[in-house]
């Protein structure tokens, strides 16, 4: 009998010794009997352009997470959905030879937020610029909300966010924020940076925590202190984790063309991060 051949699946960034993916992954995997194996492939930034190239030779199809979101782009052959107007992909399929590229961030993130609050009508404050903001800042646009203030200590990339929500969302005000001052005006603040993921820091100063704040967090694997003061003065938050889980879903079912069992990835995240 022809062995089966195990189709390599897996998280390509930097770092990603932290990621919990292989579980999610693997555990639906193997409850579905699916030929499939999910791994980590860290790719510094300075060895990205030779190492993606050689990566796409083994891997059946692959999730990419900071700081690769956009850089993969120029490595694709077609850019689907949302992830063109987003200008970001944070899962890649091999099919046919060809290499397609997808983003399930924007949905992970809108089911999650949507568990708590309905966005629409409410303005939000995006802390960073990168691939997960984009996802972010695109997710709520199209759901009706509010003004978008965005924030990052790179201005430039601020800058590219803005104009690309402008052009795809044209009824959505985006403002480059200066200062957090804009908080008093929001509803919703959204953490899409990595601040918080391995150390104690806050990416705002906690005065501007106020009480009428929703605090999300797309830090996943930890509450982060973001979330511990929140929660201190008590505000409703949320982490990353139904982000996590959602967007997961979402690539399972793109490589798969399987619905990936919702409550088996669910329990294997919970017992990977010690309950």
């Amino acid at each position: 009998m022809k062995a089966v051949e195990i189709k390599k699946v897996g998280l390509v960034g930097w770092p990603v010794k932290h990621s919990i993916s292989p579980a999610l992954h693997n555990a639906c995997f193997r409850y579905l009997k699916l030929p499939y194996e999910y791994g980590l492939y860290g790719i510094e930034p300075c060895n990205f352009d030779s190492e993606i190239q050689e990566l796409k030779k083994n891997l059946a199809g692959f999730n990419v997470t900071v700081p690769h979101k956009e850089r993969v782009m120029k490595y694709l052959d077609d850019i689907k959905g949302e992830a063109s107007s987003i200008g970001a992909v944070n899962t890649v399929k091999r099919e046919f030879g060809k290499w397609k590229g997808y983003n399930t961030d924007a949905a992970g993130f809108l089911i999650s937020i949507k568990e708590d609050i309905n966005p629409r009508g409410i303005n939000a404050f995006v802390l960073g610029a990168g691939g997960a903001a984009k996802a972010v800042a695109a997710a709520l646009a199209g759901s009706g909300v509010g003004k978008i203030y965005v924030k990052d200590i790179d201005v430039e990339k601020s800058k590219v966010l803005r104009t690309r929500i402008i052009k795809h969302f044209p009824a959505t005000q985006v403002i480059l924020a200066d200062g957090f001052q804009a908080l008093v005006n929001c509803g919703i603040l959204v953490n899409a940076t990595p601040v918080g993921m391995e150390d104690d820091s806050i990416p705002i100063p906690e005065e501007f925590l106020y009480n009428h704040l929703y605090v999300f967090d797309c830090v996943y694997n930890r509450k982060t202190p973001l979330i511990k003061k929140a929660e201190r003065v008590g505000l409703k938050c949320r982490g990353g984790l139904n982000m996590l889980i959602y967007q997961a879903s979402e690539a399972f079912k793109i490589w798969t063309g399987l619905t990936a069992p919702l409550e088996v990835m669910r329990k294997a995240a919970i017992e990977e991060m010690g309950g």
